[in-house]
């Protein structure tokens, strides 16, 4: 029996897990006594959000001309994630021109709808985008390759250790080479090809070992002309040879640089929290380490990526004193930037990090260079669910949030913390995610060891929530060969992605945002760097 458990947070699974409430949530004391007016105006301004959202899956990411498309769609509430919509969605296969290839009418019950689309044997290739459109208006949609190609005899991965490299670095990435059965390709030679600007600068025969893994190293010139760096690897299974390339992420003298002041501004005098992001040119992440130094050349603080070019510092800005960051790595970039001027005063806020989401309230600490009386309020998709009010001095005062527990609300997603004065002027402002440690537990036990092509699959679920109790809900699984999903290589943001994080940052491009969700062990510092950074230029509140 194989038996795979797979971590995912609340999302399929709240569809009935939670009553959809027709209430905006309870009022507090606190709010009756405090905020009244900022309060209600808030309320009343959300009113006016979207209140559903949808999400299209399917099958796979990558379809010959003739196969169909299996497709499932749900429309929830933003809310709770219910949902008891039933009506007509147009479903339409947009090709690569912009035409409609296809199209189909299919009805939903309680929010979900479900169907497939036959390609045509003389389909065009290309990208294609399946767009689903509901007679209320709200529309989603999603990316499919259709493409005719030879399924892989061998599963081939193929990752870089670093973001970056420059010129006379030592460049090192990791191969596994598994058959399409699943047995790993050990002891096996293979050949990498290195090209630089159109050129051949080495050719290496390597091998694999008993586990099919291997690591590639190779030395960079001192000089670089374009950057134009690709790395291939080739491999013989069978009489057929096999090939996976990889771009090389090469960095030459200049990267973008960005800094971010949680909550939006420095202030003079009050310790703040920094983030920053490093990117090469044409926009892919660089990991970089740098120094924080003021004009008298004193460093005052030290930095490294900790993901994807993200990472985060502590800044007290000192009256009249200017800041820059310098990058000491890689070696080839000489570069600067300014670090934003501190405002004279102001308020600043320093979220309590709880990456995995365990506590029952929010906390943020909050300082002000003068005694100022600031309103915290907590929003979530358009919905508020708590605010607080709190006299802050230069002194931290730390503020909790409770978080309603009474399931009128699906607590999960990137929620929005703002602090506005009495005159409802936003003073700060941050995007933060919520819901972490609301996982499930899915345990799939398939019925044999392998399957051949065309072989019935039959699979046990057992789905449990993180305290291990059962959860009703409705799920969409696909059997498909895997070397299919590795060569299609795709990075389409997923069902929470879609519905929980992408749409909080519209126009943002997001560098593989299924990672966020994984059980990777970065992922969930890594989600705050990204809602620090991406997520900051979202700071603009307008009533």
């Amino acid at each position: 029996m194989a038996i795979k458990k797979t971590r995912t947070a609340l999302v399929l699974a709240v569809l009935t897990a939670f009553a959809l409430l027709g209430t905006w949530g309870s009022r507090t004391a606190a709010e009756a006594e405090e905020g009244e007016d900022l309060v209600t105006n808030l309320r009343n301004h959300l009113s006016n959000f979207d209140f559903s959202r949808m999400y299209v899956g399917v099958d796979k990411p990558l379809y010959r001309p003739g196969e169909t498309v299996w497709f499932r769609c749900w429309e929830v509430s933003l809310r709770t994630f219910t949902s008891n919509y039933d009506h007509q969605v147009v479903f339409q296969l947009i090709d690569p021109r912009g035409a409609v290839a296809m199209e189909k009418v299919v009805w939903t019950q309680s929010g979900l709808a479900a169907n497939d689309l036959e390609l045509p044997l003389g389909m065009v290739g290309g990208e294609y985008r399946l767009r689903a459109t509901s007679d209320r208006g709200v529309m989603t949609e999603r990316a499919i390759v259709v493409s005719v190609y030879e399924a892989p005899r061998v599963k081939k991965t193929l990752e870089f250790v670093r973001k970056a490299y420059g010129p006379g670095d030592r460049v090192g990435a990791t191969l596994e080479l598994e058959r399409a059965t699943g047995e790993a390709l050990g002891n096996t030679p293979f050949t990498a090809t290195v090209k630089l600007d159109s050129q051949e600068i080495q050719r290496l025969s390597l091998q694999t070992n008993r586990e099919g893994k291997a690591l590639i190293s190779f030395d960079l010139p001192a000089t670089i002309a374009l950057g134009d760096g690709l790395l291939t690897v080739l491999v013989d299974e069978g009489g057929v040879t096999e090939s996976i390339q990889r771009r090389i992420p090469i960095t030459l003298d200049r990267i973008d640089l960005a800094i971010f002041p949680e909550g939006g501004d420095l202030v003079e005098g009050l310790p703040s929290r920094v983030y920053f992001s490093a990117a090469s040119l044409i926009g892919k992440p660089v990991d970089v380490d740098a120094n924080v130094v003021d004009d008298q050349g004193t460093v005052v603080a030290e930095l490294s990526s900790f993901h994807a070019g993200m990472g985060r510092f502590e800044l007290t800005p000192e009256k009249g004193r200017r800041y820059e960051l310098v990058v000491t790595k890689p070696t080839s970039v000489k570069q600067k930037l300014a670090v934003p001027a501190a405002k004279e005063s102001g308020c600043v806020m320093q979220t309590v990090d709880d990456f995995e989401s365990k506590e029952d309230a929010v906390s943020v600490k909050l300082r002000c260079s003068e005694k100022t009386k600031l309103v915290a309020t907590l929003v979530l998709r358009g919905t508020l669910l708590t605010h607080a009010v709190a006299e802050v001095g230069q002194k931290p005062v730390t503020v909790a949030l409770k978080l309603p527990d009474d399931g009128s609300v699906a607590l999960q997603g990137a929620a929005r913390l703002t602090l506005f004065n009495t005159d409802r002027k936003a003073l700060a402002e941050r995007l933060f995610y919520l819901g972490k440690a609301d996982a499930l537990n899915v345990e799939i036990k398939a019925d044999k060891e392998s399957y051949a092509p065309r072989d019935l699959v039959t699979l046990e679920i057992a789905v449990t929530d993180a305290k291990g109790n059962p959860v009703e809900g409705d799920f969409a699984l696909s059997v498909v060969d895997d070397t299919v999903l590795n060569y299609a290589d795709d990075k389409t943001g997923e069902i929470l992605a879609s519905l929980l994080l992408l749409p909080e940052m519209p126009g943002q491009l997001i560098d593989e945002p299924n990672f966020y969700f994984s059980d990777d062990e970065k992922a969930p510092r890594a989600l705050d760097l990204l809602l620090g950074t991406q997520g900051w230029r979202r700071f603009e509140f307008e009533w």
